[in-house]
């Protein structure tokens, strides 16, 4: 956790973020959480998913077991799509989300995305609180998934 004196506002660039391999066609920057801001109610970042696509996640005082909706606590979570067009099923039935488009995804409910778009997406996101449990993220990589370029 950063310093006490580390907790201050602070600005993120989409285009300084360091993607990091999620899957073969997703890729998440973790920006505003614990680790890196010390942010102690809310867990925030940005995805970039390639057509076809799919997730989902699960939030709530019971684990769904279903494949693919890991259970993560209670929370809820925000969504702003930036670029790109993914459909969302969930156990109430199916909508779909643009760009410019805000979806809100309360507790106690599981669901499931899917790209849509023939470009990929890029999505801002916000949980809150933070989720109980995260899997780790692979090496970095671009926003399309190349290498990351070696620093310096």
């Amino acid at each position: 956790m950063p310093e006490a004196s580390a907790y201050v506002p602070r600005v993120f660039s989409i285009g300084s973020l360091q993607p990091r391999a999620n899957s073969p066609t997703s890729r998440p920057a973790r920006d505003a959480n614990s680790e890196i801001v010390g942010a102690k109610h809310l867990f925030a970042g940005v995805f970039w998913s390639d057509p076809g696509a799919t997730g989902g996640w699960s939030f709530g005082s019971v684990d769904p077991r279903l494949p693919g909706r890991p259970h993560t606590g209670e929370g809820e979570e925000v969504y702003l799509c930036l670029a790109g067009r993914f459909e969302v099923e969930w156990q109430g039935g199916t909508f779909e989300v643009s760009a410019g488009d805000i979806v809100f995804f309360p507790n106690d409910h599981w669901y499931r995305t899917k790209v849509t778009s023939s470009e990929p997406v890029q999505v801002f996101y916000v949980m809150a609180p933070p989720p109980t449990s995260m899997w780790g993220l692979g090496e970095p990589v671009t926003t399309t998934g190349a290498p990351a370029p070696a620093e310096k």
